[in-house]
């Protein structure tokens, strides 16, 4: 097909194949050089078309090494690195290696011992709270310098070129931002001094590998510094940084991104952020540099757009990184036009950046394959005929891969449509993404030719008149059951159960809340749960225009928010509306009405005129006629396996994954000996 993705792109002193690239993300695959498991996650990507990687953080200095990433100073990786990049040029694509030093955002416990955390300034670290030391100009000489041989060592290592990493809120960012950088010396003050660092480092690169080497930039082109408007660099002021950058050294491209730590949802944008968040910066940006080929990040409006970028002028070559996590063959199926076949990121950040920021290896939500591509599936044995009860995403997920494999599926589910979870999640504001997904598996469950019976309540007698030899339970989860006084009272912030008598307020769950009557309009949130399952009821209720009042016996708002680094963005959406909160208190009832209890003093407050108390509770799993999978497969008389919340209430990754390893034959982690 004759695209301008598939036209090939002249990056300095190589070609890329085509206009699709990963730009560089963080894995967690490797420690200290590149592993097997980082080459193959390539490979299987570069197998599916994508014509340029960018492997990311290369660390260039001890002082910045972290446990999990590659170090670039170390002669060692040189090995490493060749096997990498000759698997990957094998395969068919490009690669270069982005080097970085963290500064302000290191921590201040390196994988050698403690160290201290470096930075042009001393400030506090917005992402560790630790205080920094400021680099003296010895310090900075060093770092010079090992930007340098961390160069030359990368050259050796087979990469195509290199990236210097100035963007995110990391060292050569820090030095060119006057949120980090308070120097009164010639490395601080004016553009020629903030610019001075960045240009000695690109200096002394390109006489390191010379001039038939590519080397290039990965540039902030806005901070978006929502804090404190005014202050942060604007798009026009970076752009005036790229032109002195460029003025004294050749950069052979541009790769951009946006915001910094201060700012995190914009350096890692979850689905509550807009979709071409960078779509007119980096236009801007390539307005001004028509010279050099500039990486559109965050520019289409959605993977199958990625045309319309290139088409538009806005950019050279198109970024579609967590795409190609959530569908190793998306360059492919683009370049080739089969577009309705494509896996969708959708952007919720929990299976890639929720794990990598927990120091956990990468992987995806809808993908459960990324990063184990170095694993062999089971064969697939005989065909048997299953059962799946269940027609959420892991009833669905599981049976679209049963079915592809050969197998007989029946799919259970006993409301009128499929998706469980994912339609109720798909109106949470900011979660729009989600109907992504419920796409996808609906195609996928037709196309796979699953025998989806609807409107079916589950029992062992419905079960057993389908004539299962395996059945796999994912019925999910729901609120403790009971009656709602009790259930408030058994997890929910309430010290005691609330009497009956008590009729000036209604009490109900999240599933009600969403489902049921219209609610009044003062509602009081009792929050025992403080995960994303509890940002999106608020989200719902704060959205709806509701005055809402959230009481937690934690410590703080939403506790278990913020690894997919969301929690900025839902605690400034929550604010926007009529919305308060009380932290470390349980609530009683009266006689009178209701009260909240400080956990450390015991003092007491009313909580005010209430409409509806809604309790957020952990949920519970959905068994079918009470039975749990064990006494189930005892009633039916074959294997039983629950996944998800059926097994155990959590997120949306596990209940996909556990339905994909059970549909693959793997054994379930939680069983792995």
């Amino acid at each position: 097909m004759n695209t301008l993705l598939a036209q090939p792109l002249r990056i300095g002193s190589f070609t890329a194949p085509n206009r699709i690239m990963q730009a560089a993300h963080s894995k967690q695959y490797s420690d200290r050089v590149e592993s097997e498991r980082e080459t193959a996650y390539y490979v299987r990507r570069a197998e599916g078309g994508c014509g340029l990687f960018v492997a990311g953080n290369h660390f260039v200095h001890p002082s910045g090494s972290i446990r999990g990433f590659e170090d670039a100073w170390r002669p060692e990786s040189v090995a490493a690195n060749t096997a990498m990049t000759s698997a990957i040029h094998d395969a068919g694509a490009r690669v270069l290696v982005q080097l970085n030093h963290h500064g302000a955002q290191a921590a201040p416990q390196g994988p050698a011992g403690p160290r201290p955390v470096y930075a042009p300034s001393r400030m506090i670290s917005p992402s560790t709270g630790v205080a920094t030391r400021e680099l003296s100009h010895g310090d900075i000489r060093e770092l010079v310098a090992a930007w340098a041989r961390s160069a030359e060592l990368a050259r050796e290592g087979g990469f195509d070129g290199v990236e210097i990493h100035l963007a995110h809120g990391y060292l050569g960012h820090q030095f060119l931002s006057p949120l980090y950088n308070a120097r009164t010396d010639s490395y601080g003050g004016d553009l020629e001094g903030r610019t001075r660092f960045p240009r000695e480092v690109l200096a002394a690169v390109r006489a390191a590998v010379g001039d038939d080497y590519t080397v290039g930039i990965r540039i902030c082109l806005n901070e978006h510094h929502e804090g404190e408007p005014g202050r942060g660099l604007s798009a026009a002021d970076l752009r005036e940084v790229v032109a002195r950058l460029r003025a004294e050294t050749r950069i052979d491209f541009i790769d951009t991104a946006a915001g910094g730590y201060h700012d995190v949802h914009w350096v890692f944008p979850s689905s509550a952020m807009p979709v071409a968040w960078l779509r007119e910066d980096v236009a801007a940006l390539k307005q001004a540099n028509p010279d050099i080929p500039v990486f559109g990040v965050g520019s289409a409006w959605a993977v199958e757009e990625a045309e319309e970028v290139l088409a538009s002028g806005i950019a050279d070559m198109v970024a579609l990184t967590r795409g190609q996590l959530a569908d190793p063959d998306l360059a492919h199926k683009l370049l080739t036009g089969r577009t309705e076949t494509v896996r969708h990121c959708i952007r919720l950040n929990q299976g890639c950046l929720g794990r990598g920021s927990v120091g956990l290896p990468v992987t995806c939500t809808v993908n459960p394959d990324a990063g184990r591509e170095l694993d062999r599936l089971p064969e697939p044995g005989p065909a048997q005929r299953w059962t799946v009860v269940g027609g959420g995403p892991a009833g669905m997920h599981a049976a679209i891969r049963l079915a592809q494999d050969g197998h007989p599926v029946t799919l259970l589910e006993a409301a009128p449509v499929l998706g469980g979870q994912l339609r109720r999640a798909v109106r949470v504001p900011g979660r729009g993404s989600v109907g992504l997904l419920l796409s996808d598996l609906e195609r996928d469950v037709a196309r796979a030719g699953v025998d989806v019976r609807l409107g079916v309540a589950a029992d062992v007698a419905a079960i057993a008149a389908t004539a299962p030899q395996r059945v796999l339970l994912a019925t999910g989860a729901v609120a403790p059951t009971g009656d709602t006084h009790t259930t408030l009272a058994f997890g929910s912030g309430f010290a005691e159960p609330a009497p009956a008598s008590i009729d000036a307020w209604t009490a109900m769950d999240a599933a009600q809340a969403a489902s049921g009557p219209k609610l009044g309009p003062r509602v009081l949130v009792v929050d025992d749960d403080g995960t994303a399952y509890a940002s999106g009821v608020l989200l719902s209720l704060v959205g709806a225009g509701l005055d809402v009042h959230v009481a937690t016996p934690y410590e703080t708002l939403l506790p278990h928010v913020g690894t997919g680094y969301e929690r900025q963005v839902v605690l400034r959406t929550l604010a926007a509306g009529s919305f308060t909160r009380t932290v470390g208190v349980r609530v009683r009832s009266t006689p009178d009405g209701l009260r909240l209890v400080d956990q450390l003093t015991g003092e007491e407050r009313e909580v005010g005129q209430v409409d509806t108390v809604v309790a957020l509770t952990p949920r519970q799993a959905v068994r079918v006629a009470g039975l749990d999978a064990e006494e189930l497969s005892d009633a039916l008389g074959v294997p039983v396996t629950a996944v998800g919340d059926a097994l155990s209430p959590r997120n949306l990754d596990a209940a996909i994954h556990e339905a994909h390893w059970v549909a693959t034959g793997r054994t379930l982690p939680s069983r792995e000996s």
